[in-house]
């Protein structure tokens, strides 16, 4: 299966007053046609910064793109011009963002903002655009579609608004949908209905999902490949299967013996301390201050890729008798 997005070596770091805050370093990732791939990690990690990489949307300055290359489909995104990244953006990458408060537009109805992206990327006519935003609206499970499609942002609920979101990132039936915690404000069945329609869109039109979540439940339902992130770097990356039955990084760890197990008056681990702040990033391992394994060479130098099993690969000192994979 071919890669349609490869991230080589990308470092994303913002300039700001109080120093230089690391949001990515030196990722790389790959997601092939067809599959969905979950990045996971604790808020901070640097997960949406990658997202918002990939689409070039960070805001520069402060941001900038310090190394690294993104290709999609084989085109390298940094060298393409504004013109064609609009063209991109919305319809062969689409993005569920995180905050669909926010993301939609106040003065326009739910209708117009989803049929702009049908209008100009699939040359529809008004009224063609408007049956097939109904469709959408009816697929991510609003109630009457017709008097929503004619309301504005503020008329829907939290719920309504995050669905209008997917409506949207799906209606040009992207090659990559890049979903950053798409069913946050969504209560549990409607979470059901919609990860089941992205999935059912993923196998039927052979779209990539990138898919951003801190919910493991979902990782383990509809992800095929994991990566997990720490402090802008990623630490471990599996699929899913052998991730959760032998996790190697002892964030990993941390993350899935958090999980309730269900059994009556259990005491749920956490994994001690926060994640430090990008501009003030410890030295070696930025985990290693938290770590129950730590060890000196993990105080003193960022561990690189080694590789575990044949598709798992750990930044950890633990496995350094193993072949490393990438450097640090």
């Amino acid at each position: 299966m071919s890669s349609l997005l490869e991230i080589q070596n990308l470092s994303t770091f913002f300039y700001i007053e109080e120093g230089v805050v690391q949001s990515v370093r030196n990722v790389d990732l790959n997601i092939r046609k067809g599959e969905t791939l979950a990045l996971v990690g604790e808020s901070g990690c640097g997960k949406s910064v990658t997202a918002l990489s990939i689409l070039r949307l960070v805001p520069t300055p402060p941001g900038k793109f310090v190394t690294g290359n993104i290709l999609f489909d084989g085109k390298d995104i940094f060298s393409q011009t504004e013109k064609q990244m609009e063209q991109l953006r919305g319809n062969d990458i689409s993005m569920i963002f995180q905050e669909p408060m926010t993301s939609l537009n106040p003065i326009f109805t739910v209708g117009d903002q989803i049929a702009e992206a049908i209008i100009l990327h699939q040359k529809k006519t008004k009224a063609e655009a408007r049956e097939i935003t109904l469709e959408l609206l009816r697929k991510v499970a609003i109630p009457s579609p017709e008097r929503r499609i004619d309301q504005y942002p503020h008329e829907l609920s939290g719920g309504m608004k995050q669905r209008v979101m997917i409506a949207m990132a799906i209606a040009c039936q992207p090659a990559l949908l890049i979903a950053d915690e798409p069913t946050t404000a969504l209560d549990v069945t409607i979470e059901a209905q919609i990860l089941e329609l992205l999935d059912q869109l993923r196998q039927d039109t052979d779209m990539a999902i990138l898919l951003i979540t801190h919910n493991l439940g979902i990782v383990a339902q509809y992800a095929d490949r994991v990566a997990v992130m720490y402090s802008g770097k990623i630490v471990e990356e599996a699929p899913v299967e052998v991730l959760f039955e032998s996790p190697a990084h002892p964030y990993t760890q941390g993350l899935l013996n958090s999980l309730p197990r269900g059994e009556p008056g259990e005491t749920l681990e956490s994994i001690p301390g926060t994640v430090p702040y990008p501009a003030f990033l410890p030295g070696g391992c930025a985990f290693h201050p938290r770590c129950k394994d730590v060890m000196p060479e993990c105080q003193q130098e960022i561990p690189p890729q080694f590789q575990v099993k044949p598709q798992q690969q750990t930044a950890c000192w633990l496995y350094r008798d193993s072949k490393r994979v990438s450097s640090s």
